[in-house]
């Protein structure tokens, strides 16, 4: 193998990261990477080398969070804004509002993921513009379009993490919509332009 066979999208390997939990087979798969970057040019994994430079940097945090942005921004420490649009170009956001809105949404979510125990967020549905929303099956009006200033949402889970015990943190802690959807996986996150405390099930 060689670099050049690695052809993984920029989704591809936001996941890879999402889901490695230093199981065997995936540490086996890591070094054979390493490997393959040797083979084409050692530097690339010295200290020095500019992408390990970038790795170690600290995280930016709401220092400038606009639309235009690369999908591999941090939003928050531990969210990028891949993640909230599935790093899909057809779901990048095209206001600032929605940046704005999405900010809120991800410094709660920092709050979940450190009160049970760091583990990671997985974001499962985030933005969903028209007509993406309705092909997808979603709601008329959905708060996951982020249509006007004020609304958006995401759904999500915490790796390792009872949904049920999530959905109960959120229900307690979040003054603003949570859609009760542990039974199907996931918890639903969001905001509306009144800012208003709105409860259902799925």
């Amino acid at each position: 193998m060689t670099i050049q066979d690695i052809m993984f999208s920029e989704e591809d390997w936001g996941n890879f990261w999402v889901y490695f939990r230093g199981e065997p087979q995936q540490l086996d798969g890591i070094e054979l990477l390493r490997k393959a970057i040797a083979d084409v040019d050692p530097a690339l994994l010295t200290d020095s080398a500019e992408w390990v430079q970038k790795y170690r940097e600290r995280p930016s945090t709401n220092d400038g969070f606009t639309f235009a942005k690369p999908f591999g921004y941090h939003v928050t420490e531990h969210i990028t804004y891949g993640e909230i649009c599935k790093y899909q170009e057809i779901r990048r956001f095209t206001h600032q509002h929605q940046c704005e809105t999405a900010l809120k949404l991800c410094q709660f979510l920092e709050k979940v993921r450190s009160h049970f125990g760091g583990n990671p967020i997985i974001i499962t549905s985030g933005h969903r513009p028209e007509p993406l929303n309705s092909q997808l099956g979603g709601a008329t009006n959905s708060e996951h379009t982020y249509s006007v200033p004020g609304k958006g949402a995401v759904d999500f889970l915490i790796d390792g993490v009872s949904i049920q015990a999530v959905q109960d943190y959120c229900d307690r802690h979040w003054p603003h919509s949570v859609g009760y959807g542990a039974p199907r996986g996931f918890c639903h996150l969001g905001i509306r332009p009144n800012g208003g405390r709105i409860r259902w099930n799925y």
